[in-house]
């Protein structure tokens, strides 16, 4: 059921955008946006096709690694509904079409208005491994939550360390929590494109499907803060769809065998997901740290 109402409200919101791109007032990019946020709950299809759209996806990448709007869009936007709203009581369309979309443009300029439109950015300048909220050495496979001064197993690529895509690698360097998926997710619940398909992992769901890439119980989805390193064409950890993950406790961890990601044991997880906020400060090291003389 919740995924007909995401899909739904996908399809609602892709019509509004192509009514927008043919009647001058009516936003199109700002229903796009709505679109993909609804389709990243529940169509993973859709979200990867709206993502890579050749006109639209940089922009749609772009919401969603910042998540803010720039004032002078929100100006732009409003007013050009206000005087689309305006208009269309002047018509010959039915009232019912009127009421619907000036309410659909009013909801839609409060929530433009609602989000955020500059987000601090991270100086790294001055940052030393001690303002990291999370450690991970690639070296050792182990994960340290500086919250709890606590080291955990885990697991990285298979392939080893590095950034370009699709490679199989995972990426190195200063990286944040860009969002946080699944804290109401039950232990072994699978995600697939970010999204809870509503099985939940057992033995038997393993062997009918041996070779599936199990993402289970929480997802904290990374994104690079070095341009050109971690961020940017052809090296973007976020756009890797790199995350820390759950994965099978049968899963070996201290070895790289994972696809990119970091993998860890759900309880594991849990732990570190409850303890960090999203824009928590992540780095990744290809070199040993002593983690004993972290303060």
């Amino acid at each position: 059921m919740k995924t007909v109402f995401w899909r739904t409200l996908v399809i609602l919101f892709i019509i509004l955008a192509i009514i927008g791109a043919i009647l001058p007032g009516m936003p199109t990019t700002v229903f796009l946006i709505l679109a993909a946020w609804a389709s990243s709950k529940g169509w993973p299809q859709m979200d990867a096709w709206l993502l890579n759209h050749p006109k639209y996806g940089p922009t749609l990448k772009n919401w969603r690694e910042n998540g803010t709007v720039p004032r002078k869009a929100k100006w732009l936007a409003s007013i050009m509904m206000l005087i689309s709203g305006i208009a269309m009581l002047f018509t010959n369309a039915p009232l019912l079409v009127k009421i619907f979309t000036n309410s659909i443009m009013l909801i839609v300029a409060v929530w433009l208005w609602l989000r955020p439109e500059t987000k601090k950015q991270v100086s790294l300048a001055s940052k030393t491994l001690n303002d990291a909220d999370i450690l991970i050495d690639l070296t050792k496979q182990i994960l340290y939550l500086k919250k709890n001064r606590k080291q955990y197993f885990i697991s990285s690529g298979k392939n080893g360390i590095g950034e370009a895509e699709n490679s199989g690698k995972t990426p190195t360097g200063w990286h944040c929590i860009a969002q946080k998926i699944g804290d109401d997710a039950v232990v072994n619940s699978v995600f697939v494109g970010r999204v809870a398909t509503g099985e939940v992992y057992s033995e038997h769901l393993d062997a009918n499907q041996p070779n599936r890439d199990w993402i289970l119980t929480r997802i904290l989805w990374l994104k690079g803060l070095e341009q050109g390193v971690n961020l940017g064409e052809g090296v973007d950890t976020f756009s890797r769809y790199i995350y820390i993950h759950g994965t099978p406790e049968k899963n070996l961890m201290g070895q790289p065998l994972s696809h990119g990601c970091i993998r860890m044991h759900n309880s594991a997880l849990i732990e570190v997901f409850d303890a960090v906020d999203e824009n928590a400060l992540v780095y990744l090291s290809k070199d040993a740290l002593d983690l004993a003389n972290l303060s």
